[in-house]
């Protein structure tokens, strides 16, 4: 299925009832373009963890005022973040994966969880080139409460960047510092020659997943430790 004929089906099928999920890398912002250019009244939703870079607060606002909308920032529960940094520290996910993993669910994973209550299917920018656990996506992933829509499946990084220049899409700064995924800060740095896509993210993991829990799970043990510090997490923040 081609890339616009994805975006047209999802349309058709869900209505209403999808969004565009975007962290404003380069992917994300060429499916916003193709949404926007197919439906202008399809919500574009990012996660604020409260850890962002200057440098995407910026891409956001340029996004906004290329297309004449207002991005939705979906923020992490304060007082959840409280009871975490508190139990733990801020820079928590140096010390562990399960640590880490807990940091991204506290600002992330759940966050995401209670925005898309009642939403049908969401756009995102996983790619199977970019390996790991992205190798196997499908367009259309309905193993989850949404399906999750990726119209860019099949692209190479060389596609994703050609349709950038060709559109004169707005470009994340972070890019010409040697970044080639952006998300929060610390957990990515520019990438060295060589390197794979993702190897910047949590950089000082040898071992691990480089995911977050947010589109695939990491190893059952790290997962099972994980919930446990998650549930004091949010024990302390009831009782806050």
């Amino acid at each position: 299925m081609q890339t616009q004929d994805v975006i047209r089906a999802a349309i058709a099928e869900f209505g209403p009832s999808l969004a565009v999920l975007t962290s404003f890398q380069r992917e994300g912002i060429v499916i916003t373009d193709m949404v926007m250019q197919t439906d202008a009244s399809i919500p574009i939703l990012t996660i604020d963890t409260g850890r962002l870079p200057t440098a995407t607060h910026r891409m956001i606002h340029a996004v906004e005022e290329r297309y004449g909308i207002t991005v939705e920032r979906i923020q992490p529960d304060e007082a959840e973040v409280s009871s975490m940094v508190s139990s733990h520290g801020r820079n928590l996910f140096y010390d562990s994966v399960a640590q880490r993993m807990l940091c991204c669910n506290v600002r992330k994973v759940r966050p995401l969880a209670r925005r898309m209550a009642g939403v049908g299917a969401y756009f995102v920018g996983l790619r199977r080139e970019q390996g790991g656990e992205r190798a196997g996506i499908e367009e259309f992933d309905r193993s989850g409460p949404q399906v999750k829509v990726s119209p860019l499946a099949g692209w190479t990084a060389a596609d994703v960047e050609r349709y950038t220049r060709d559109r004169d899409l707005p470009v994340h700064e972070l890019y010409a510092e040697g970044y080639t995924s952006i998300g929060c800060d610390p957990c990515t740095r520019a990438v060295a020659l060589g390197e794979s896509e993702r190897a910047g993210r949590w950089w000082w993991e040898d071992e691990a997943n480089k995911e977050c829990g947010l589109h695939f799970t990491a190893d059952g043990r790290a997962e099972r430790t994980v919930d446990v510090l998650l549930r004091d997490v949010l024990t302390r923040s009831v009782a806050a």
